[in-house]
């Protein structure tokens, strides 16, 4: 590309003059705007636009990062909350010039001391007048203008938007998966290579950090030796039951449970640190007296681990034979109940006789439409009830359920009660 020529105060006023406008509207200052030659121009630059809250952050200096795998979409995080990043595109390009001035910058004198597009709005036009004000009344005898020229930094037809997204967090199991905790003599078969540290799981999960520590949490992830871990699920219920053994063995009551004397008793059959985490995974502080803390089993959490034990690789078991079975096996003086079951089992009371098989939630495909799919294929009618506990992981602020089920499933009535079912029927 040739060199553009340097504009002329001349120049300038032909092309005032063909525009129809008199000099004595203008300020002293003519910038002329420059495309570079394409090989110079920064491809690199893209625009965003942030809400009040983003620029909060970014002008009080904390993070932001921008985190996905190559297949993965882009997500912006702060400490806090996951934002999704879609390109948009401009009505009109947009064009970008760091030392641009405006009106109230380009009088004479006010020019050298501000030489950015920051000015101080109470008196920008008091400046602009004033800078209007040292022109002429005629354009004849006029001193030669000041030429200032600008080199546009780029050209934009596109920017990024960015809104408010759940975190993105179904690929967490998955990467822990590979080294669940099975007891200390299984550990010789565990991949070492596969363990992931804090870090390395923050980096591969499209999360904030508060997020991605709510579901660590969530999904009872451990940290041993450094590295998180999820339990087997065998092995988590052998140290479930060397814990609530210990209520008999103790004749204690259920609200008096001592965490220091459950420590001390299993400390050698157990890692100190998986009995630290599971006991606050399933206990919360009940009373406290001569300054100790006691504490209580988390009833419904307890019973709801105990009843996928009982279901699991059982097939469909006999209603009222599970639920003596199950009564059975959990603490005296907790009761389970038929609604613990929402989420990792389905009973279908139609049959003789009535049956119930474990269906958990967290067995299924993200995917939703494959997901529904299962869905339907297991029952063809759903309750909102019985279906929420499948799909409220989909749920955000703008979709709750019953959107999603308007989106994906049918609706109709059976014998009065709404249901929903495949939303395209063979």
């Amino acid at each position: 590309m040739e060199p553009e020529e340097e504009r002329t105060p001349e120049d300038v006023r032909k092309i005032i003059k063909t525009a129809k406008l008199h000099e004595s509207e203008l300020t002293e200052i003519t910038q002329i705007l420059r495309f570079p030659d394409p090989s110079k121009q920064n491809h690199n630059l893209k625009l965003i636009q942030l809400d009040a809250n983003l620029l909060k952050i970014i002008e009080e200096g904390q993070e932001l990062l921008f985190k996905g795998d190559p297949d993965e979409n882009v997500v912006l995080c702060t400490s806090d909350k996951t934002y999704d990043v879609k390109e948009a595109e401009t009505s009109n390009s947009l064009l970008l010039l760091p030392d641009m001035l405006f009106a109230a910058s380009t009088g004479l004198d006010d020019t050298k001391k501000n030489n950015s597009m920051e000015y101080d709005s109470d008196t920008s036009l008091e400046k602009s007048n004033t800078s209007l004000n040292k022109s002429t009344e005629s354009d004849e005898g006029k001193s030669p203008r000041m030429i200032q020229n600008k080199d546009i930094i780029n050209t934009f037809f596109t920017y990024y938007e960015l809104k408010p997204c759940q975190p993105r967090l179904s690929k967490l199991r998955k990467i822990l998966e590979p080294t669940k905790y099975q007891g200390s003599e299984l550990e010789y078969a565990v991949d070492k290579s596969k363990l992931l540290t804090y870090e390395a799981i923050f980096d591969q999960t499209q999360a904030s950090k508060t997020e991605l520590n709510a579901e660590l949490n969530k999904i009872q992830a451990i940290e041993i030796d450094g590295y998180y871990r999820l339990l087997e699920f065998d092995y988590e219920f052998r140290v479930l039951s060397y814990m609530i053994d210990l209520i008999e063995e103790n004749s204690w009551p259920l609200n008096r449970i001592s965490k220091e004397i459950t420590l001390d008793s299993l400390k050698d059959l157990v890692p100190l640190a998986i009995l630290e985490s599971m006991f606050g995974f399933y206990t919360f502080e009940s009373v406290k007296e001569g300054g100790v803390q006691y504490y209580q089993y988390k009833e419904d959490k307890v019973c709801r681990f105990l009843a996928r034990v009982l279901l699991k690789n059982a097939g469909k078991f006999n209603l009222v034979e599970f639920l003596q079975a199950w009564n059975d096996s959990v603490p005296e003086g907790m009761t389970p109940h038929e609604s613990l079951l929402s989420g990792i089992a389905l009973i279908d009371k139609t049959t003789t006789p009535k049956v119930v098989w474990g269906f958990s939630e967290s067995d299924l495909l993200e995917d939703i439409n494959e997901r529904f799919k299962i869905l339907f294929q297991t029952r063809p009618k759903w309750t909102v009830d019985e279906i929420s506990p499948y799909i409220n992981c989909y749920a955000t602020d703008k979709m709750n359920v019953n959107a999603l089920l308007t989106k994906y499933a049918r609706a109709s009535t059976q014998d009065g009660v709404r249901v929903f079912s495949a939303k395209h029927m063979k």
